[in-house]
């Protein structure tokens, strides 16, 4: 209690003002020709943002970018639909399975590393656990900034805001987190002004939308005020953007990173292991600080390592050889609980399976499944309530999706240094739901299609771009050898009010707006990934040399810069 006086007397806890920034250049100061700016607005629900939009409350956002631009309909954010993993595709133009940062917490079975970035002291390590080059080191010879972002390797200047921003955020003034990101552009002018140039590059993190919705939900009033306070800050920097000159030169982008779900059910994915299942079972921070010798001396204590992101998403690792470093197979894995199983006198019995062990109803005496066949862990927990979709790694080019109503199985081939991808349902009603779109039916006919190809027929299913983005997630160790999404209402553990990390189509499918020189007025283009970002404002910003070669992300300059429909109010 004696930490609040005392920040308040230091002036810690005082409102920023809700003002423009003051940016004045002296004439000296170097502007770009051309330049970038984004704005990243952390869990901005597509379904809360079209209905703002729609009833006239965003004026900001409509007046400085969408009636300035082009809106991104079916803009496709990375998966998994969690914070870190999307930041991170942000600034590589890579997807979470090839650049490693797969959630906000990951398990790495081979470093035996389990990171957690959710607090003070963890939150900026992601720079050091991935190695793709960020935009910020593609433009090493310009000068760029970030404002209170966690990716930010190779930036010239990086705002953290960490005190003022973190102790406002630790007492829920919301408004002045957000207030304090636009107020730093003062600074990033003071230093203009000292250096002589303005940045070539800004990155502005805009976290409130995120903390209301996990606490709130999306349909509580705290949710909404932070989208309106972003929409007033949004208007605040380009307005003195447009008073200094700079804004006509400058491409502006506004994006998210998910949507969001409310959450009132809750089923704790690890407490499940250990308890029901008794399953030796880890789901906590350690390893990063710790000798190697000690990382394998404290997961060896474990068969599985459980790892929620968003709340809405699970990645189960499992070990069934005597290190974590030997990766399961599929038979590993569907036979784990028959050997791994602490569950007292019953192993035996379920490996007989004789009359002896049944009893009159035919359910194994002592199990807590109603047959044999649930001892399948694939099977058991694709069949639980809360989870919408099970993801089972088949090998590196090969995963099974399922729920309770059926099964699929995705597969992945290159030809001619291209990625070409099959989606065949094996058993029951199809698990992605694509059989009743006729366009994503259409892909189903056993051949394989191109990247592009899947984005456009399953945009307008349930659960856009899964087939290519499930597959690609598969390729990083970080992402387990199954993998939940939850189902509507559910999240896996904790009692927050509202979660993501799914595969509901507002949980990923984002707004996404540009605005630019040279781009057209009240224009819109279809279907695009999130991980697009880097190489297009590379491009954009007249760069397009140091764009590095093997990104899943492509430009889309030339989409957006040709004149396409207006955009309509209805269209989301």
């Amino acid at each position: 209690m004696l930490l609040l006086p005392v920040l308040a007397g230091l002036g810690l806890t005082s409102c920023v003002a809700d003002a423009p920034p003051r940016i004045e250049l002296a004439r000296d100061t170097v502007v770009p020709e051309k330049m970038g700016l984004v704005f990243w607005v952390d869990g901005l629900d597509i379904e809360a943002f079209n209905s703002l939009r729609q009833a006239g409350k965003l004026p900001n956002i409509t007046k400085y970018l969408i009636d300035r631009g082009v809106t991104v309909h079916g803009a496709v954010a990375s998966l998994p639909t969690i914070t870190y993993a999307n930041d991170t595709s942000f600034a590589t133009g890579l997807l979470p399975g090839h650049h490693g940062i797969v959630g906000n917490k990951w398990f790495d079975r081979y470093s035996l590393i389990f990171q957690n970035y959710n607090f003070i002291k963890t939150y900026q390590q992601v720079d050091s656990d991935f190695t793709a080059t960020t935009i910020y080191e593609a433009l090493a010879d310009e000068y760029t900034a970030t404002i209170l972002a966690p990716v930010r390797r190779g930036a010239t200047r990086n705002i953290d805001n960490w005190m003022s921003a973190g102790i406002s955020w630790h007492f829920g003034l919301q408004a002045n987190v957000n207030h304090l990101t636009t107020a730093r552009f003062e600074l990033i002018a003071d230093v203009a002004n000292r250096t002589g140039r303005w940045p070539k590059y800004i990155f502005a993190y805009f976290v409130t939308p995120d903390t209301a919705g996990h606490a709130y939900g999306t349909k509580a009033p705290p949710y909404t005020r932070m989208i309106l306070d972003i929409d007033r800050q949004v208007g605040h920097i380009c307005q003195s953007l447009e008073k200094a000159g700079i804004l006509e030169k400058t491409y502006i982008t506004l994006i998210s990173d998910h949507g969001f779900v409310d959450t009132p059910k809750h089923f704790d994915v690890a407490k499940y292991f250990s308890r029901k299942l008794k399953i030796p079972t880890i789901n906590k921070k350690f390893g990063r600080d710790e000798l190697f010798e000690k990382r394998i001396a404290h997961f060896a204590k474990a068969r599985a390592v459980v790892v929620t992101g968003g709340m809405r998403r699970c990645c189960i690792h499992l070990r069934t050889g005597e290190h974590w470093w030997i990766r399961p197979t599929e038979k590993h894995i569907r036979e784990f609980l028959r050997e791994y199983s602490d569950l007292s006198c019953v192993n035996q019995r379920v490996r007989t399976a004789t009359k002896e062990t049944t009893s009159r109803n035919g359910k194994p005496r002592g199990l807590p499944f109603r047959d044999v066949s649930a001892w399948d862990i694939p099977e058991l927990l694709a069949r639980t309530e809360a989870v919408d979709l099970l993801m089972l790694r088949l090998g590196d080019n090969s995963v099974r999706v399922q729920n309770k109503s059926g099964v699929g199985v995705i597969d992945r081939v290159v030809q001619k240094s291209e990625k070409l991808y099959r989606y065949r349902v094996t058993k029951g009603t199809d698990p992605l739901g694509y059989a009743s779109n006729s366009e994503a039916s259409a892909l189903m006919n056993g051949e394989y299609h191109d990247a592009d190809a899947w984005l456009a027929a399953t945009l307008d299913t349930p659960k856009p771009d899964c087939v290519v983005q499930l597959i690609e997630l598969n390729d990083s160790p970080r992402s387990g050898d199954i993998v939940l999404f939850a189902a509507d209402g559910w999240a896996f553990g904790g009692t927050e009010k509202g979660g993501h990390g799914g595969l509901l189509r507002h949980e990923i499918i984002v707004p996404w707006i540009w605005a630019g020189p040279d781009l057209p007025a009240k224009s819109s283009i279809t279907a695009a990934r999130t991980v697009d970002l880097m190489p297009t404002m590379l491009h954009l910003i007249g760069r397009p040399e140091v764009i590095p070669a093997g990104l899943d992300g492509k430009s889309l300059a030339e989409r957006l810069k040709k004149k396409q429909s207006a955009v309509s109010k209805q269209q989301t």
